[in-house]
């Protein structure tokens, strides 16, 4: 077996893949999301590459040549010729790192919730108005790693929202993230009251914001509860948690929250 780094233009990606005929079917989602890494500049030459058996056919790589076509310009990858053609059964078979992977290699805490709640942040700067599911939605550890740097703090809400989870029947990771997101845009301050509010809900009258978000988030929770198809989602949470925050630190009251799919994420606003 022999290896070589070549460069690899769209033009010779369509002519390696010409030698494809053993592969599993091609998966739009995985060459829409290494196209976007490569326009981004984020993909590395690794181990991982472009491999071809002594018959000359394609056992690997079918993904990374038909993203390199999508991206529309050259890429580095590792070439491999002369793969004995048995290694196909053991290719890909074990397990892909995810982002709590990554930041627990880094050293990171609670490393599944604090890379959901990353996600989340990174969807909401970065996708307000589009789904936030499907492939379309992914996020790639590159992207989470950034997110962490651009938002150290984040790490210091990983308690306060599970507490506000357990209190209000929210998400773990978009509790966490909603926390973190109206906290860090009113500088870190004036929000206990906020805090006490849905996580007590104790003498709130029956329009102010945080008793109706704490009996919406309970009264979803009862309806998922009895729909077993019916996932709770990240989005939704945070929508309905902005709402109310919103309601609450410009001294507005609530008479209900509702929610809809298609509709842009508020702006958090900032306490009066």
């Amino acid at each position: 077996m022999r290896s070589k780094v070549q460069k690899i233009t769209p033009k010779k990606a369509e002519t390696m893949l010409e030698a494809n005929t053993s592969n599993r079917p091609l998966s739009k989602p995985v060459v829409r999301a290494f196209a976007e890494a490569m326009r981004r500049g984020e993909w590395q030459v690794t181990h991982q590459g472009i491999a071809f058996d002594t018959n000359g056919v394609l056992v690997d790589g079918q993904h990374r040549l038909a993203a390199i076509i999508a991206a529309g310009g050259p890429v580095e990858m590792t070439v491999f010729t002369e793969v004995p053609p048995d290694t196909f059964d053991v290719l890909d078979t074990g397990k892909r790192r995810n982002a709590a992977d990554v930041l627990a290699i880094e050293g990171e805490k609670s490393a599944i919730i604090l890379a959901a709640m990353l996600r989340t942040v990174w969807l909401f700067e970065n996708r307000p108005d589009s789904s936030w599911s499907g492939g379309a939605a992914s996020v790639t550890n590159h992207q989470i790693l950034e997110t962490l740097e651009a938002h150290p703090g984040i790490r210091d809400f990983v308690g306060l929202g599970e507490r506000v989870a357990v209190e209000t029947a929210m998400i773990k990771s978009a509790a966490g993230a909603a926390c973190y997101l109206v906290d860090s845009a009113n500088g870190h301050t004036g929000l206990e009251d906020w805090y006490d509010g849905i996580i007590e809900g104790a003498g709130l009258q029956r329009s102010d914001p945080r008793l109706v978000f704490r009996n919406t988030m309970f009264r979803l929770a009862r309806k998922q509860a009895g729909q077993v198809q019916r996932r709770r989602e990240t989005r939704e949470h945070i929508a309905l948690y902005l709402k109310a925050f919103n309601a609450w630190a410009t001294g507005e009251e609530l008479g209900q929250l509702r929610y809809t799919p298609r509709e842009p994420l508020s702006a958090v606003a900032k306490k009066k």
